[in-house]
């Protein structure tokens, strides 16, 4: 019979891959900022982290995302209240905060900052992050409000999954507003830059209505 795993084995191995992951975005990051990502090779980056060329691939699908260190998003479970229409918007904005956050190590803002500066191009990629972390939102709440009385019949002839769409773009106009005016390159927004955005939104919102 196989052993089995415990807690403490599981939290180990849990510690131990996400080392090696810091350790192939330490280098892949630090080599790009010495060099140029043309001259950054995948073999590069596995030689200067101590890693075979095989195991960089378990961790990432390009030396881009090496660079960056990006990972998938994530998200935490929706609160049952998390679809009362009181601040609906503002916790739509903040879980995609949270999203977005979750694509990248945290504390690597001021390099992040610097790569991007340095690399333009990698700019694209962190779109296409912030795409994928919208769209893992939009999933949650859509599946969240097909199960939800006040909210499993659409709104106004408009069915759930539109409705769901239009809540998560809405919610990203405050984050897209930082960006624009803030730079914001790092990936890193302030709270109170978010709550003043919030805010901004909301008062535009009620003045046009």
């Amino acid at each position: 019979m196989p052993p089995t795993d415990t807690p403490a084995s599981t939290s180990l191995r849990e510690r131990k891959k996400t080392e090696t992951w810091h350790a192939i975005h330490d280098a892949a990051a630090e080599l790009a900022l010495d060099d140029d990502t043309k001259h950054v090779t995948v073999e590069a980056i596995a030689s200067e982290a101590g890693i075979s060329q095989r195991t960089f691939f378990n961790y990432f699908p390009t030396k881009e995302d090496a660079i960056l260190g990006v990972m998938p998003p994530s998200a935490p479970e929706l609160p049952e209240d998390f679809l009362d229409e009181e601040g609906l918007i503002h916790r739509t904005t903040e879980l995609l905060l949270t999203v977005g956050r979750s694509t990248y190590a945290e504390g690597d803002a001021d390099r992040r900052s610097k790569l991007f500066e340095k690399f333009p191009h990698l700019l694209l990629r962190r779109r296409e992050m912030m795409m994928q972390g919208e769209d893992l939102v939009y999933q949650m709440i859509a599946t969240a409000m097909a199960d939800h009385p006040a909210w499993s019949g659409g709104l106004n002839g408009h069915s759930v999954e539109q409705a769901a769409r239009m809540l998560t773009m809405a919610a990203g106009v405050p984050l897209r507003y930082l960006i624009v005016t803030r730079g914001a390159a790092g990936g890193y927004l302030a709270q109170s830059s978010v709550d003043d955005a919030l805010d901004l939104y909301q008062d535009l919102y009620r003045k046009l209505s």
